[in-house]
């Protein structure tokens, strides 16, 4: 047991204190954060996975021996710039009708080539030195090192991947976090962080989609992969499938800048200005389960400080995400926050904004806590 110095006196640690409470929130804050992310990061995984094998908006084909294999140029070049460099970019640029022959491969080592390059959640640059020198270079001179730094990627609209033109947002130091307007969002993984970079620099987008007047850039592809509505929407039973540019109703640029980061990079936080329970809606309108999840984690930490002890200016807050959660129906978070109001009823319901809650909501907790005073008795 520690002893206090001469003089000291015993510091009196009360239960229910903020103190405690912080010591809590810092033991079950990290656990719900890596629950989440090892989540978010499997279905990113899973989702560019199954891109690869159903072949959606593929704009290259490969050749091992006898086998074709389809892919994409954008993520390559994210994920594997080295072997775009010297196999896509010393070719012309339209290679969607064209097999490009790969020498040094047998078809399975090709295949486990590419499920680790699209599904990998780890860093891959030592598997990717790998294959290029055994691979690629196997019968060249050493390899001179790809130009990473031409910008025409950046600048031209069609963004047309021409020899060598390797976009300079592949080579963003790798310890750098990506940057929305105002807070540093953390994407799930290796893969979310190099998918993320075609996103924010714009790198060889294929649709232009409209917002209040502003033009995101993005891919098909990602798109379709990610969003059970784009995938609807660019499938061909839409008039949009066919078009290069879409409008999008019913959401703000905010809202727009963060569903795309989620869904390139599987980002795990929402900058300032979000309005949560409008992301909320968004993500069940597009089909985003996984960022409706990571709303929901936003809502229990910032909102309810993860269903701790009560504290000063904490119970107003878990009062309004009680609203947000009836309002969209997240089940859970309500019941979450339900439970947590009936068991401090006494401070809660003396609070004013309380009485600012709908009357049906009133009533429910009302009910609740009849029932948790009955089972006692």
């Amino acid at each position: 047991m520690a002893r206090c110095e001469e003089g000291s006196t015993a510091r009196m640690v009360i239960p229910g204190s903020p103190e405690v409470c912080s010591k809590g929130l810092q033991r079950k804050g990290p656990c719900e954060r890596r629950r989440l992310k090892a989540k978010v990061s499997e279905q990113l995984s899973q989702d560019l996975l199954r891109l690869l094998r159903e072949e959606i908006y593929t704009d290259v084909t490969f050749c091992i021996g006898c086998t074709l294999f389809k892919a994409h140029k954008a993520i390559l070049l994210a994920r594997v710039p080295d072997f775009y460099s010297h196999t896509i970019g010393k070719t012309s640029n339209d290679l969607t009708n064209h097999e490009l022959v790969v020498e040094n491969f047998e078809p399975s080592e090709f295949r486990k080539f590419l499920q680790i390059v699209y599904s990998s959640n780890r860093n891959i640059k030592n598997y990717k030195e790998e294959i290029l020198m055994k691979k690629i270079l196997d019968s060249e001179l050493p390899p001179k090192k790809p130009d990473l730094s031409l910008k025409k990627c950046m600048d031209n609209v069609d963004c047309s991947l021409q020899k060598n033109e390797i976009s300079e947002s592949i080579s963003i130091s790798e310890n750098c976090l990506i940057s929305t307007d105002n807070s540093d969002v953390e994407p799930a993984s290796e893969l979310g962080e190099d998918i993320l970079k075609l996103y924010v620099n714009h790198c060889c987008p294929d649709i232009d989609i409209y917002v209040d007047g502003k033009r995101f850039k993005a891919h098909r592809a990602i798109l379709s992969a990610r969003s059970s509505y784009f995938a609807a929407m660019l499938s061909g039973c839409w008039a949009e499938s066919s078009q290069e540019c879409i409008t999008l109703q019913g959401i703000n640029q905010v809202e727009m800048n963060v569903m795309m980061y989620f869904m390139y990079g599987g980002t795990l936080d929402f900058p300032d200005k979000a309005n949560v329970g409008q992301i909320l809606n968004v993500a069940d309108m597009y089909g985003l389960e996984g960022l409706k999840e990571v709303a929901i984690y936003i809502l229990r930490r910032d909102y309810c400080n993860f269903f701790q002890k009560p504290i000063p200016r904490r119970l107003t807050s878990i009062l309004e995400c009680l609203i947000i959660a009836h309002s969209v129906g997240v089940e859970s978070l309500f019941a979450d926050c339900m439970k947590w109001i009936v068991k401090h009823f006494a401070r809660c319901w003396s609070e004013r904004s309380f009485a600012n809650i709908p009357p049906e909501i009133q009533k429910s907790c009302l009910n609740m806590l009849i029932q948790s005073l009955v089972s006692i008795i």
